[in-house]
């Protein structure tokens, strides 16, 4: 009887677990290329409001306690048929309740935004955390000293996204995204964490260069180790970036590396760790280079010192009831392998910087 009982609560666990993954929209981790362990997906139902005569703020809406009379699918543009509400105003509100885990309170809490067209600003529990200008780059703005570990607090996000004279809109009649547009999440980072790193591959060499950047300057030497999967025996490197700095750079030997290629896209996972903090990433060993076509002097793109006859098309990477972000991962990595499936080695994106993860499959 008790393993019956444990089977039926496992079921319904999975049960569970598969119904929520199904209510939030792009549940995944937008960034494989810089994941860390302990993240929440904040994409959903938001409590929405337009504001088309900008009195939010006098109104004090930051403060989380007026009534929206809208609701929104976070991270769907406003206007789009898959956010459910229409483009009604250039300015608008959202709204919600998050709930930070415990466990996280001997890290940094860090609220991200994939995208948000065009000035974002944020506030928790009516105190501002930060305003971002820019509809398509990433933004975080720190929660730590304002957080209740294990409370319900009020997450409110105003965008502003009116007409100005030097600020991109639309896509050439294709739809016009306002508001956010990627996935919004909440992370757990180390007390010294990791800002960014970079790799650069040297497959002439049988090596890569790493560029680590600190979010401040070390205040004393910090220590740092990545280590990289490989068939056998991970690579590890330690180094001491010095008190002081705040970007390191460092090689790596990459004995016999097993090549990124077009038939072979091959990705090294690696770890980056320094004290508390461990970030996932990952790499290809992939040289892009031009050279002369054998016996010729025309000059052709080359991948890994080989000339590739290039067969691209352009990628208007847009949806028509998304506009800017994509339904699901799956829609993401179909279009990668229907690109390839007729023959194509490339796509050159339209106008804007890519999503990343469709980057991601386009690596994978």
């Amino acid at each position: 009887m008790r393993k019956i009982q444990s089977l039926l609560l496992f079921f319904l666990l999975v049960v569970v677990t598969t119904v929520l993954a199904q209510t939030i929209p792009l549940p995944e981790h937008p960034r494989p290329d810089f994941e860390r362990t302990q993240w929440q997906n904040l994409n959903g139902v938001w409590q929405f409001e337009f504001d088309s005569l900008d009195q939010g703020v006098s109104k004090k809406w930051n403060e989380g306690t007026a009534a929206f009379t809208h609701k929104i699918t976070v991270p769907f543009p406003w206007g789009s048929q898959l956010s459910g509400v229409k483009d009604k105003a250039d300015i608008a509100w959202y709204k919600r309740e998050i709930t930070i885990n415990p466990e996280w309170k001997n890290k940094k809490t860090f609220l991200t935004i994939g995208a948000s067209d065009w000035e974002t600003t944020v506030w928790l529990d009516g105190k501002l955390l930060g305003t971002h200008q820019g509809g398509y780059t990433p933004f975080s703005f720190e929660l730590t000293e304002n957080l209740k570990y294990g409370q319900s607090q009020k997450l409110v996000v105003r965008a502003d996204d009116k007409r100005r004279d030097f600020t991109l809109y639309g896509k050439q009649g294709y739809g016009n995204a306002r508001g956010i547009w990627q996935t919004v999440y909440v992370e757990a980072r180390g007390k010294e964490y990791v800002e960014a790193v970079h790799f650069t591959p040297d497959i002439d060499k049988n090596q890569v260069t790493v560029t680590a950047y600190l979010p401040t300057e070390a205040k004393v030497d910090t220590k740092l180790s990545v280590s990289i999967k490989t068939s056998s025996t991970p690579i590890i490197k330690e180094v001491t970036i010095p008190k002081g700095k705040d970007k390191f750079i460092f090689s790596i030997a990459i004995p016999q590396a097993h090549l990124w290629s077009l038939e072979d896209p091959y990705l090294y996972e690696a770890e980056v760790k320094r004290g508390d903090d461990a970030v996932k990433t990952y790499f290809g060993m992939r040289k892009v280079s031009v050279v002369n076509l054998p016996g010729t002097e025309f000059p052709y793109v080359a991948i890994n010192n080989k000339p590739i006859y290039l067969q691209l098309t352009l990628d208007q990477s847009y949806h028509p009831e998304g506009f800017y972000t994509f339904p699901n991962d799956e829609f993401m990595r179909k279009e990668i392998e229907l690109a390839k499936s007729i023959g194509l080695n490339g796509i050159r994106p339209h106008i804007k910087s890519e999503i990343p993860r469709k980057l991601y499959w386009a690596d994978k």
